[in-house]
């Protein structure tokens, strides 16, 4: 693999000063988050297989349930209210040697891009969601653009279109 001139290589310490931001890091109730090395995408779904140190998150809220203690809900689905579910965001960790002042607008640039991508989820004008994030792969489900076509909104980052 490393002298695979087709592969992209990239190297770097690992990022202890944003491993402990991550610990420490709070956000609304429910949203967690850690780094991981994972596979982003997968072969024969994306362009190829991309894997790495990434910043993973969930976003949603916990309930108080009496005989179970803390129930997770997960996050109001924006095309079906009725539902909740859990929300996984994944961003990966760029190769460089940040200070603490760097990686922390590291964290809050990537959290911002959430906020923006349930933004163009939840605007609506009428029935028309003229930014609703193409999810599909190939696309940065985080780029404010205006929607191509139905199948681009319907189309989950692993290729599936859903209903």
């Amino acid at each position: 693999m490393a002298n695979n001139p087709l592969m992209m290589h990239q190297s770097a310490p690992y990022p202890h000063i944003l491993a402990d931001l991550v610990a420490k890091l709070k956000y609304r109730p429910g949203w967690s988050f850690t780094l991981e090395d994972i596979e982003r995408d997968k072969p024969g779904v994306h362009s190829g297989a991309a894997r790495g140190l990434t910043l993973v998150g969930l976003t949603g809220n916990f309930t108080w349930d009496e005989e179970h203690g803390h129930q997770y809900v997960g996050a109001m689905d924006a095309y079906h209210p009725e539902q909740s579910r859990p929300v996984y965001f994944y961003f990966p960790v760029p190769a460089a040697t940040y200070d603490t002042r760097s990686w922390r607008r590291w964290l809050f640039d990537r959290i911002v891009d959430v906020e923006t991508h349930e933004a163009m989820e939840y605007f609506a004008i009428g029935d028309e969601r003229p930014y609703s994030p193409s999810h599909g792969p190939g696309n940065d489900p985080y780029m404010v653009r205006e929607v191509g076509t139905d199948l681009d909104k319907r189309t989950s980052f692993r290729g599936k279109v859903n209903v």
